[in-house]
């Protein structure tokens, strides 16, 4: 026989396990946000919108087993698939057709298409990092600069700022549509690397390179681009290895398939060159975890982690993967 006290302790103790119930949805809802992207969001392809399986590293063309390192998305299943040149890449790409479609909803539901917190931080950023010497007349590549070269116009600024009288821009995305004349800085829009010409003392592609189902033609022209002791800086994500640790404890993150199709982390970066058969005209000079691209004023959480993840990176190295985001800066042989 249970008494009015044994039933309010039944209830009050169903009350606790409900309660905690709630609160480890509401832990597990608040780290999923915590790690919702920022920009793209990942969507699930039919059959008919993916391509069939690749056979072939898109990087490096290695024709050999790549082992799955997590699953993209599951019927039809879509695994990331890492090669031994460091490139890390989709079983299965999205369609062309299915990538315009996306891009196309993509900037018609934003307001400018920099990928970062402060453009002029940035700038200062890659105005280090890139180490180019000032000159009377400078050109930069902005390859999928947006449709406005942003970042590019910030980092022009840095130069003028330093003895560069004029720079002159070249704007490649398939968005492009940008004002020609900003003081000492022009803005020139092409649809491709082609079109835009060469001999550039800086090219930047950041937070580009992941979305293109086949990179090695489109790296090869953008290295090809640089001038004498012109350097190029990239920046991609890296972030299979934090997705895959998530998944062990219920978090789920998004890795935005298919606008990215590739993982591009410290292995992939210091393999690069040997893969495209480069070695000999071009060097690898800076290879490091990527600057973190929030901001504590408009994304505080977000931004703290992102520190603390690629902390352990100085201490540990290579044998550390877990980043989020790796920049290479690699110079035209002689220029380093």
């Amino acid at each position: 026989m249970l008494f009015r006290s044994d039933i309010l302790m039944d209830r009050r103790d169903s009350g606790h396990q409900e309660e905690s119930r709630r609160l480890c949805d509401l832990n597990r809802k608040g780290k999923q946000e915590l790690l919702k992207p920022v920009h793209h969001q990942g969507a699930q392809l039919s059959e008919q919108e993916l391509l069939p399986e690749e056979t072939v590293c898109p990087l490096c063309n290695y024709e050999g087993k790549r082992r799955p390192v997590i699953t993209l998305q599951e019927s039809p299943q879509v695994r990331l698939l890492a090669c031994r040149c460091g490139c890390r890449s989709a079983s299965r790409m999205p369609r062309p057709e299915v990538l315009r479609d996306y891009y196309a909803r993509y900037y018609a539901a934003i307001d400018g298409t920099a990928t970062f917190d402060g453009s002029d931080r940035f700038a200062r950023h890659l105005f280090r990092s890139l180490g180019v010497t000032p000159k009377s007349s400078l050109r930069i590549l902005d390859f999928g600069g947006g449709v406005d070269a942003t970042i590019s116009r910030s980092l022009a600024r840095q130069f003028t700022a330093n003895g560069t009288d004029r720079v002159e821009i070249s704007l490649v995305d398939y968005n492009a549509s940008c004002q020609r004349d900003w003081g000492a800085v022009t803005v020139n829009c092409y649809q491709n690397v082609q079109e835009a010409g060469g001999e550039f003392d800086v090219v930047i592609a950041s937070a580009i390179m992941e979305h293109i189902p086949y990179p090695r033609d489109i790296l090869i022209s953008l290295l090809n681009s640089l001038g004498t002791q012109g350097r190029a800086y990239f920046r991609t994500p890296s972030m299979s290895s934090i997705v895959k640790l998530a998944a062990r404890f219920g978090v789920y993150i998004d890795f935005t398939y298919p606008a990215h199709v590739h993982d591009m982390g410290q292995a992939f970066w210091e393999n690069v060159l040997p893969s495209l058969g480069a070695s000999n005209n071009f060097s690898l000079i800076r290879s490091r975890p990527a600057i973190v691209e929030t901001a504590f004023r408009v994304h505080p959480s977000r931004t703290a982690v992102a520190y603390a993840l690629k902390a352990p990176w100085w201490l540990l190295r290579g044998s550390y993967s877990m980043v989020g985001g790796w920049e290479g800066v690699i110079a035209r042989a002689g220029g380093s």
